[in-house]
């Protein structure tokens, strides 16, 4: 066996031997940790802040209206964990900056980052409102950047936290109809990847959840029976309530799991073909689903 092949295969084998110990740790416990969760005010984020706030943590509920994230603070109030509202735009960086300090304010520290909030805009490209696709890249990009630039060096400075990027199925294959927000996702996946490599070896872990079809406001917004007239929902896909991506939220966090994929294995069989033959995916794509229905759903997203 040459050198490089000893080399290679002893990285495969150190990699390999580094998983199963990190799968033996016993879950992390989130009593009392402080969670941060922007998009809090429905769908993943508000299911999301139930699973944390059961676990004893002490959650951070974070969106535009303020009405509603009350609402949700009083659904909370159950679990006896103290919790916080501050009412904020993702995109405005003086909203970001005074929800970190509020935070801080309050309770000292920032132990789970949880980057939920997003948009979802439809249709061919050439149709798309320009501010749309600003819009798009603002809250599902730009917003989770900045907000971890604000929150990193806290969790730096504690010695230790938990970054999470909520993207989509959508950051792994490409949809008609979907380039725009796939972009978005697919970017804040790449965001993932690169934060996590850079912050090794300070107690800061990173974490991607991809939710498949939830029933969130957004999917509210198609008519299903059209996506699967259309083909690209089938009898093997599901929608999922917002209570599983909430589960795999905690449970990312709580055994340090670098990526999670929802969907079953028909999305990861998707995202495996999309990343090793994307050919076979541009044919399933031509031949199987009925394109003209699938765009006269995603159409409605925002309409």
């Amino acid at each position: 066996m040459k050198g490089r092949d000893r080399i290679l295969l002893g990285a495969v084998g150190g990699a390999l031997l580094l998983w199963l110990w990190r799968r033996r740790q016993a879950p992390l416990d989130l009593a009392d940790s402080v969670v941060l969760i922007t998009g809090a005010s429905s769908g993943i984020g508000r299911a999301a802040a139930h699973a944390f706030a059961a676990q004893g943590a002490r959650v951070v509920l974070v969106a535009r209206r303020e009405a509603v994230l009350r609402a949700v603070q009083e659904e909370l109030a159950i679990y006896a964990a103290p919790t916080l509202v501050v009412p904020a735009d993702v995109t405005r960086d003086a909203d970001l900056e005074a929800l970190v300090g509020a935070v801080l304010a309050a309770w000292g520290r920032i132990d789970v980052l949880v980057n939920n909030a997003g948009l979802s805009y439809g249709g061919p490209l050439e149709e798309m409102d320009p501010a749309r696709i600003r819009a798009l890249a603002g809250v599902n990009l730009y917003g989770p950047l900045n907000l971890t630039r604000l929150v990193l060096p806290v969790m730096l400075r504690q010695g230790g936290g938990h970054i999470v990027n909520v993207s989509s199925v959508a950051g792994l294959i490409g949809a008609p109809g979907m380039a725009a927000y796939t972009a978005t996702r697919r970017g804040l996946a790449r965001f993932s990847d690169a934060l996590r490599r850079e912050t090794a070896g300070t107690g800061v872990h990173v974490s991607t959840v991809y939710p498949s079809w939830t029933a969130t406001p957004i999917l509210g917004e198609l008519d299903v029976q059209q996506l699967y007239d259309s083909r690209v929902l089938n009898g093997w896909d599901g929608i999922d309530s917002p209570d599983i991506p909430a589960m795999a939220i905690v449970d990312a966090v709580r055994s340090r799991r670098r990526v999670v994929i929802l969907g079953g294995g028909w999305m990861r069989a998707g995202a495996l073909v999309e990343r090793v033959a994307p050919a076979a995916l541009d044919l399933f794509w031509r031949a199987v689903v009925d394109i003209p229905a699938y765009l006269a759903a995603v159409r409605r997203l925002g309409a």
